[in-house]
């Protein structure tokens, strides 16, 4: 009887750890569900250029380096890697494989980055890449592909030649653009390659079950079972979908579990009881073209104000006094004021001096996007000009990507416009600016010395989460959610 006893003690023991153990790993059958502002549309690392686009994608493929959840860059792809001088050299993982059955290899990555720097393939971000040997003059049209420093010494070792030192590039290597491409699916998909659910693979945490557009966005993915890379899914579902209604009311009819939320969104949501993180990663800036005359340009940009504006500010928001956001973490930046002196009264003299010797505004318009805060900064600016200058400016708003596109025409006259730094590096963020250099003091020094630009305020990425999800702290990076590190109680 005794033994019996025992015997039934030791066997609810063991059920007992069973069921603990089961019920403390519930989470890796949760669905999570995410809702984004605006529709991804090309999951091809290589072309991927919205927080949208870049999440999903983050999702699908693995890199050589990854952020841990410590925020530190770690092998992932990769199964170790070394750095002699300018040369990195790393050994992959010889169990990774593509969605399909195919072994990752030394050759996907070197197809990967001869795409991202092939002028044709007209990458967003190739000139995060332009360190290594060749890039910037295969990009530029001036060498051929055969050129890149990017070589498989064997199936799993890959060797990359920097041509200068480059303090970003292992940052660099985490991001979308390194992200491996086999050569032969590749072709296969005819020109499709990331905008169909049937022509987008696969190599990291998760995979593409569903992809519809026709009715309602919905993109479902399904765990990996076959990933064998350090970055694990917790989840064994994810569901990316593009809602109507306001962030507050998702998150309060739990409709979702994370959503981007609106600048003006973010007070309710956290007044709302619900956990919000915010990613100072983007600056709105004023753009005066180059088509206005310099001494107006400087007459303009001299007496502009950052106090006639700032209490329109929301919460997220600050002023801004260089280019270049927190998320950046860059150092040894010289602010706005050091380049374009507030100064109205020698201002005014150079304005009315110019006036008066045949120059002339007239038509002329301040463009800004369709927020609340760029509006007030607008106007704000434009009766501060007319004010100090006896300067009178039109004032018309437009959709972002309307303003985007005038940027890069050259066709406005003074805009409003903000920049983002979707991938977390200053290279990426300089080619939104328009410039194919990580040289931040280069940049600055051109737009301001030429009174071409002056930084407004900086805004930030939101993004809201439900009572049970865990880790969002350490599964973003820059506004690009890693899902894989995400966790759901049930």
């Amino acid at each position: 009887m005794r033994f019996l006893k025992t015997l039934s003690l030791l066997l609810a023991s063991v059920l007992l750890c069973s069921c603990c153990a089961a019920c403390g790993e519930d989470y890796k059958d949760a669905f999570i569900y995410i809702d984004f502002d605006s529709v991804p549309t090309n999951l091809d690392p290589q072309l991927a250029d919205s927080d949208e686009e870049l999440t999903v994608v983050r999702s699908l493929f693995d890199t050589l380096l990854r952020f841990d959840k410590e925020g530190n860059i770690v092998p992932s792809g990769a199964e170790a890697f070394e750095k002699s001088g300018n040369t990195y050299t790393f050994k992959l993982k010889k169990d990774a494989m593509w969605v399909d059955g195919a072994k990752v290899t030394a050759t996907d990555y070197v197809f990967a980055f001869k795409r991202a720097v092939d002028p044709e393939t007209k990458a967003p971000f190739a000139n995060s890449l332009f360190s290594i040997v060749g890039a910037e003059e295969i990009n530029r049209g001036k060498a051929e592909l055969s050129s890149l420093g990017v070589t498989a010494i064997d199936e799993y070792t890959l060797k990359i030649e920097l041509k200068r030192a480059d303090s970003e590039f292992e940052k660099v290597l985490t991001t979308a653009i390194t992200m491996p491409c086999n050569e032969e699916y590749f072709e296969n998909c005819k020109g499709k390659y990331g905008l169909t659910l049937d022509t987008t693979p696969s190599n990291g945490s998760y995979y593409i079950r569903k992809w519809t557009t026709d009715t309602k966005f919905l993109i479902r993915l399904a765990k990996n079972l076959d990933y064998t890379g350090e970055f694990e899914a917790n989840s064994m579902r994810i569901y990316y979908t593009c809602g109507e209604d306001d962030a507050l009311t998702m998150l309060e009819h739990d409709n979702t579990d994370l959503v981007y939320i609106a600048t003006e969104e973010y007070d309710k949501v956290t007044e709302g009881g619900f956990k919000a993180l915010t990613v100072e990663d983007s600056c709105y800036a004023l753009f005066i073209s180059d088509k206005i005359d310099k001494d107006i340009r400087q007459a303009l940009l001299s007496s502009v104000s950052h106090d006639s504006f700032k209490s329109s500010l929301a919460t997220t928001q600050r002023i801004a006094d260089t280019l270049y956001p927190e998320v950046l973490s860059v150092s040894g930046l010289s602010d706005v004021s050091e380049s374009i002196k507030y100064d109205t009264v020698s201002a005014a003299k150079i304005y009315n001096d110019k006036i008066l010797a045949g120059g002339s505004l007239e038509g002329i318009s301040i463009t800004h996007p369709s927020d609340e805060v760029s509006r007030s900064a607008a106007k704000a600016i434009a009766a501060h000009w007319q004010q100090k200058l006896s300067c009178f400016i039109n004032i018309q708003e437009n959709f972002s990507s309307s303003i985007a596109a005038s940027y890069y025409g050259n066709y406005y006259d003074i805009i409003i416009i903000p920049f983002s730094a979707p991938t977390g590096t200053v290279s990426a963020y300089n080619a939104r600016l328009g410039y194919d250099t990580s040289d931040t003091a280069a940049v600055s020094k051109e737009l301001y010395g030429e009174y071409r630009c002056y930084p407004l305020f900086y805004s930030t990425t939101n993004i809201g989460a439900g009572y049970k999800i865990k880790n969002l702290d350490s599964g973003v990076h820059g506004g690009i959610i890693d899902v894989a590190m995400l966790i759901k109680e049930q």
